[in-house]
């Protein structure tokens, strides 16, 4: 059967759209179940990261945590701050309505210069235990060395 190229063009184009909305919805059907952690893997649910909200780190501002130097040897970060961050309520995600949000940042001193390869840094803190951040370095106007790292989850 030969097709007209106007029809192929409509017929490939309502393809195109409905093949676009099924994942559209499909998306947002696995962000919902993952959102909700009924569908989150055991590996996940374990993490201490999964569990930790700005209130967890609020006690140890000016406490310090520990990563390893580019050689192995310990630097030292202190924790200077931790900043809250809400959306403005004009932030919409696909259903079109405001995302309840769990979003701060974290900022650290430190007493040295962790490798610049990985991001991701295995930190120690004698209450909090082991955990990987990830943290992006911000050199100070005199020479500090800082780093952040970026929490901002949907609940």
């Amino acid at each position: 059967m030969i097709l007209a190229r106007r029809q192929f063009l409509r017929t490939s184009l309502l393809f195109g759209a409905s093949a676009v909305l099924l994942c559209g919805n499909t998306r947002l059907g696995f962000a919902r179940n993952i959102v909700d952690g009924s569908e989150l893997p055991d590996d996940v649910l374990s993490d201490p990261l999964y569990r930790f909200s700005r209130e967890t780190f609020e006690p140890y501002v000016g406490g310090y945590f520990e990563a390893a130097g580019a050689r192995g040897e310990m630097v030292a970060l202190k924790l200077l701050r931790v900043d809250s961050y809400k959306p403005q309520s004009t932030t919409k995600i696909s259903t079109r309505t405001g995302p309840a949000t769990d979003s701060f940042s974290l900022l650290f001193e430190a007493d040295g210069a962790l490798p610049k390869f990985p991001s991701t840094y295995q930190i120690k803190h004698g209450a909090l235990g082991e955990f990987s951040l990830f943290l992006t370095r911000r050199d100070g106007p005199s020479g500090e060395i800082f780093y952040e790292a970026v929490f901002n989850r949907v609940r």
